[in-house]
């Protein structure tokens, strides 16, 4: 399955909303930790864009489709991530793949620490954390994974030009095969 990611433009946070809204409640309830509504949907998405220049959007693409996101929410020299993938893409690696480009774009940035927060039976998310090195401890029935991101070196800065690269082809290549089907 090809699968390319880009950044959401923060003029566009409203489509995070939207994207949101089409997903069924257990997978809304295991990001948020409850069955957030629309209109709650909606006050979350306000806030993000009252402060866009700590909110980024990593938007995983498949066959035209949003198949996963990632929000990451800086804070000084820390970033927090929340990976969520819509019910018929999961078990594919989408999340594995928005995680692995999110850390190394922090890093690349200078930020510090990431977290990661998941309800307790998110066993998914759980795997993820300690997959990519994430340290778990529980926190009041919740689950947080947090790790100390390296500085960025040569190595993290030629890995995401060669992931934007990637990006960039698989993009085209989707481009072209909508063109040629009409």
């Amino acid at each position: 399955m090809t699968v390319f990611t880009h950044f959401l433009p923060n003029t566009q946070i409203n489509r995070y909303g939207s994207w949101l809204k089409t997903l069924d409640p257990q997978t809304l309830r295991n990001y948020f930790g409850i069955s957030l509504s629309a209109e709650g949907i909606n006050r979350l998405v306000g806030k993000f864009k009252q402060d866009k220049a700590n909110h980024h959007f990593l938007i995983a693409h498949h066959d035209g489709h949003w198949a996963g996101v990632i929000h990451i929410a800086c804070l000084n020299d820390a970033v927090e991530f929340g990976v969520i993938v819509k019910k018929e893409f999961r078990r594919q690696g989408i999340a594995d793949q928005l995680l692995s480009e999110a850390i190394t774009w922090a890093q690349n940035r200078g930020y510090r620490t990431l977290y990661m927060h998941c309800v307790i039976e998110n066993q998914a998310i759980r795997y993820l954390c300690d997959k990519h090195g994430l340290q778990s401890r529980n926190i009041y029935g919740d689950v947080e994974g947090q790790m100390r991101l390296p500085k960025a070196n040569w190595r993290s800065l030629w890995k995401e030009y060669w992931q934007r690269q990637a990006n960039w082809y698989y993009f085209i290549q989707e481009r072209f095969k909508d063109s040629k089907a009409t």
